[in-house]
């Protein structure tokens, strides 16, 4: 039987799972690290469900062993396509990617821009003509900023991390927002075109805190793909900021991936029904797989 416990370590508590089992006639214990903080009785139900299925072997929770196969090949084709790259053309195949992920995903949410104007802006640093929007040439130059923050970052998923980020997109465009969390504005949103209501601003910093717990202690033991489409997913919907989450939450999928060494993810402008179509199933209907199985997709080039 499962249970949960709480254990002391260098002075500090902590809440675990436990189970004992037999092997070669001695008992054993299993645990799995929860956090400081005994999570509600649903996720916790849903822990023991994955303890469980842990211990009997099954690494992913949603990936199929072909699956994880297709996923690996991609992955190794890549790093073979790289090798044969000089320094200067990852570079520039890095830079081309970057600019292309930006129109994408600035699309996404709702900036009035093309690819070809994109390009103009970020990459040959002309405004094109008759272009009279500043704020959109700003925005575009602060995700391609993001995006080269992702790449250098070598700490955690934490409160730090993901307010420089968002620093980074909104600054010189709003500043009264740029950095600051919805809980220190005081503020609650919605999300047009969904019945979907977001934490309220006085839950943001628990749910936040929650949620760096669930990544440091899933990040050694789910596949790196499901794990960049869960942080995408779980921090968006959160909407832990007033403006720029869907933005957010996009490159820290893709800062998950560039960590571990997979090949990054762009979801073009053109899928925007289908996008939030995945997003409905989680937000109203509580259920992961369905982004999941989409991210995936992407990732492999559908």
């Amino acid at each position: 039987m499962v249970f949960e416990r709480k254990i002391k370590s260098k002075g500090k508590e902590y809440w675990i799972l436990a189970h004992s089992i037999r092997k070669n006639g001695r008992i054993i214990q299993k645990s799995k690290y929860l956090g400081k903080e005994l999570p509600s009785k649903k996720r916790l139900e849903q822990l023991k469900k994955e303890f469980i299925r842990e211990m009997g072997g099954k690494k992913y929770k949603y990936f199929s062993e072909k699956e994880i196969s297709e996923i690996e090949d991609k992955k190794n084709k890549y790093k073979k396509e790289l090798k044969k790259l000089s320094s200067l053309e990852k570079k520039k195949a890095l830079e081309e990617f970057a600019i292309r992920f930006t129109y994408d995903s600035s699309k996404l949410a709702g900036v009035d821009v093309t690819l070809r104007q994109t390009f103009l802006i970020l990459k040959d640093g002309i405004i094109p003509k008759n272009f009279k929007n500043l704020k959109t040439v700003k925005e575009l130059e602060n995700h391609e900023k993001g995006f080269a923050a992702i790449t250098k970052y070598k700490g955690s998923l934490n409160m730090g991390f993901i307010k420089k980020l968002h620093k980074i997109l909104f600054l010189g465009i709003d500043d009264a927002v740029s950095g600051k969390l919805r809980s220190e504005l005081r503020r609650n949103v919605n999300i047009a075109g969904t019945i979907y209501i977001p934490p309220k601003w006085n839950e943001i910093n628990k749910q936040l805190k929650s949620l760096f717990e669930w990544r440091k202690a899933e990040n050694r033991k789910m596949h790196p793909l499901e794990l960049a489409a869960l942080v995408h997913l779980k921090l968006v919907s959160l909407q832990p900021f007033v403006d720029g989450n869907s933005r957010l939450s996009r490159l820290l999928m893709n800062w998950v991936l560039w960590k571990k060494n997979y090949p990054l993810i762009d979801i073009p402008a053109n899928d925007l029904e289908n996008y939030y179509n995945v997003l409905d199933k989680y937000q109203i209907e509580k259920d992961e797989k369905p982004f999941i199985q989409y991210i995936k997709q992407k990732y492999l080039g559908g």
